[in-house]
């Protein structure tokens, strides 16, 4: 997903309910990514709910072109005597969603229905066993994480993000909910970043922000 996450990020501030780290542009960057930018990454505690805000800078003088998304992940099961299966995740929408296929680490040029009957998707492990659940098409600007056993869980709130990814590890004990402005490149690729599926072009001293956030219950 990126270079970012292979960075160092600076600390700029830390108090008693919020971070923030800066990563901006260097020598090493501009070798693989030939843009002047300044990305901000904010966490904010708000009571039980964790916000995080991503904030992009062009400090250069031509436009600026990126992607930026998120990739949290909540472990699970979240109660003793629990297992994964006993999951699921509730849509706020309606949905009539599809799954789009990874070929090579590349958008394939085709997608399968992911029924989601009552607004919900019954988590299990083989969901994963053909890599990430990648959704262009999702009404929904929140998800929660929920067990029919007990009463606690997550709401993961999302807006402005166009396109979404669920994933996990083969058989591991968490989920990820990921929140994307952006998407993996095409196998029907061009190569040309500005012909990309949700490529996203800043202009010169502007800033673009966005967030979620997951409450917890």
């Amino acid at each position: 997903h990126g270079f970012a996450r292979e960075r160092v990020f600076m600390k700029d501030q830390v108090s008693s309910n919020e971070a923030l780290f800066t990563l901006n542009q260097d020598v090493d960057t501009l070798a693989v990514y030939p843009f002047a930018f300044s990305l901000k990454l904010r966490y904010s505690l708000q009571d039980t709910t964790l916000v995080c805000t991503y904030e992009v800078s062009n400090t250069g003088y031509d436009e600026l072109l990126f992607s930026v998304g998120g990739h949290p992940a909540f472990a699970l099961p979240m109660v003793t005597g629990t297992t994964y299966a006993d999951y699921h995740l509730e849509f706020n929408e309606t949905e009539n969603l599809h799954r789009w296929k990874l070929e090579g680490g590349l958008i394939a040029g085709h997608a399968d229905p992911l029924p989601t009957p009552g607004n919900k998707l019954a988590l299990q492990h083989e969901l994963f066993y053909e890599d990430a659940i990648v959704l262009k098409d999702m009404k929904s600007t929140s998800i929660t994480v929920a067990s029919d056993k007990h009463t606690h869980g997550l709401r993961f709130n999302f807006t402005g993000f166009p396109f979404f990814g669920i994933w996990a590890a083969k058989d591991a004990n968490f989920i990820c909910l990921e929140p994307w402005c952006g998407i993996a490149d095409s196998v029907a690729t061009n190569q040309q970043l500005t012909a990309k599926e949700g490529i996203i072009t800043l202009a010169a001293n502007t800033h673009w922000q966005r967030s979620w956030n997951v409450e917890c219950f």
